[in-house]
């Protein structure tokens, strides 16, 4: 997303202009552009008398939003009309001037991506998933990769829209899971300078924690039977007592 401002400042005599020492009132205008993509751009438009905002701006109607009952000043409906569509017109021209030169100001979103799983499609398989968000503008290649080979089971979805304007996809990939060691995703994008996104899989196994579940229990296990053998041999009476026959 790109925010420009544009800021119109007047200066305007506060009282009587004969008193040198009285200092001037500053009115400023301030239009705003949001640009979240080519089709999306949000406009605000406020009016301010020193630090008293006093108008406001309505993007979808164009239409003045008077803040202050003497917000109208002198001006007559007519007058106010006029001024409302000229600022209306400033808004759609300068947008598409904008858009007009969008490449020169390098509107881009650099991607973010990471990997997960999926549902297992079948015995012995993985679904892998390449998940790539946040990029902008829409054109982007991801793929799965065994060193500088392409995946060609690699399946994508559709691109969709994050709430800010930016853009998400996943690619999935369905291997077995002796085979997914070496495997990595790549994701190439104008933001990255030709330097790709590689995120390569790493195996999640679970051996260890079952070596641990099984070992633990017995060393503790041992060390008990250890401690018992040791207080019975302590309570065993003296084999050597004199018999009173």
């Amino acid at each position: 997303m790109l925010f420009l401002q544009l800021a119109l400042l007047v200066v305007l005599p506060d009282g009587d202009s004969k008193d040198d020492f009285q200092e001037p009132t500053s009115f400023r205008v301030i239009y705003s552009s949001s640009f979240y993509n080519p089709s999306r751009v949000q406009a605000l438009g406020s009016a301010w008398l020193g630090e008293l905002q006093t108008h406001g701006w309505e993007n979808h109607t164009g239409s003045f939003i008077f803040l202050r009952p003497w917000s109208k000043g002198n001006f007559s409906s007519e007058e106010l009309t006029e001024i409302e569509k000229l600022f209306h017109m400033f808004n759609i021209e300068f947008n598409q001037i904008f858009h007009n030169h969008a490449s020169q100001w390098q509107l881009e979103s650099r991607p973010e991506a990471w990997l997960s799983t999926g549902p297992s499609p079948a015995p012995g398989h993985l679904m892998l998933v390449c998940h790539v968000s946040s990029f902008y503008p829409k054109p982007i290649w991801v793929m799965w990769m065994r060193g500088k080979k392409e995946q060609q089971g690699t399946q994508q979805s559709d691109i969709l829209p994050n709430a800010d304007g930016t853009w998400y996809l996943r690619k999935s990939l369905d291997v077995e899971a002796i085979e997914a060691d070496g495997l990595s995703c790549r994701v190439r994008h104008s933001s990255l300078e030709d330097q790709d996104i590689i995120l390569y899989w790493e195996h999640r196994s679970s051996t260890g924690w079952i070596f641990l579940a099984v070992i633990v229990p017995l060393v503790l296990l041992t060390v008990l039977a250890f401690w018992l053998r040791k207080r019975w041999t302590r309570c065993e009476p003296p084999s050597n007592l004199i018999s009173l026959e």
